[in-house]
Parts: C-alpha cells; structure tokens; sequence
C-alpha cells in the first residue's frame, strides 16, 4: 500500500525532480529525434529546414561548377547567391526562435544556426578566393 502512494506520488512530479532521483532512465535516439521536432519551435523547424536547403544548393553548386571545369559562370554565382538568402533567412529564423521563451530546449534553432553558418563562411571564402584569383 505504501509503495503503491509513493509511486504515484512520483508520477505527478515533474520530469525534472525524477529524473535526478532515477539514474535507470534512458531514452532511445529515436525518442530524443521525434521530441526535438515536436518541443520546438516553428521558427527553429523553419530554421533548420532552410539551413539544409541552403546547404545542399551550395554542395549543387560546387558540384556544377566542378563538372564545368570553372566555366559555369553566372548560374553558379545565382545559385550561389540564393544558398547565401537561404542561410540568411535561416539565420533570422533561429535568432526569432530563441527569443521564445516557452520552450525551453532549442534544438532546432541551434542547429539551423550551425549549419547556416558554416554555409555562410564557405560561401564568403569561396568568394573570396574568386577576387583574389581575379585581381592576382
């Protein structure tokens, strides 16, 4: 009887409180990838679907460029061009999201950011190495 009340007593703690009292709990990858969507944020599931399109349009873009021989010329730089507003939407979007304060776990803006940003640096050293192979 005893055990019975203290177990649901557990059960209508939050998960907080238990989770440090249970060292036996585990969830499964699966779990954690399925909550990621549904605990966040529309702003960060925008984010980060716009931070995967803007990287597979730039990975495009090397691709055309790569089988062209360099001579793709101006598709390449609006392919270019488009990946960058990606990202920069992506960008805003992220930032939005964390300034949500009623979810706590930010998953989804946290990497929309990341992947945004790593695009954004390749897309600033790409063209940066294009001027100074034209200005060289």
């Amino acid at each position: 009887m005893e055990e019975e009340r203290i177990k649901e007593e557990e059960q209508e703690q939050p998960y907080g409180k238990l989770a440090g009292a249970t060292t036996h709990f585990k969830i499964s990858r699966r779990d954690t990838l399925v909550n990621d969507f549904k605990n966040s944020t529309i702003e960060g599931a925008l984010s980060f679907g716009f931070s995967l399109v803007s990287a597979l349009i730039l990975l495009a873009g090397i691709f055309f460029s790569y089988r062209r021989g360099g001579e793709a010329g101006y598709i390449v730089g609006l392919v270019m061009i488009i990946s960058g507003l990606f990202a920069g939407t992506s960008v805003v979007l992220s930032s939005i999201g964390f300034r949500r304060k009623d979810k706590v776990r930010h998953y989804m803006e946290k990497r929309g950011l990341v992947i945004s940003i790593i695009v954004i640096a390749l897309l600033t050293a790409l063209f940066a190495r294009g001027l100074y192979l034209t200005l060289a």
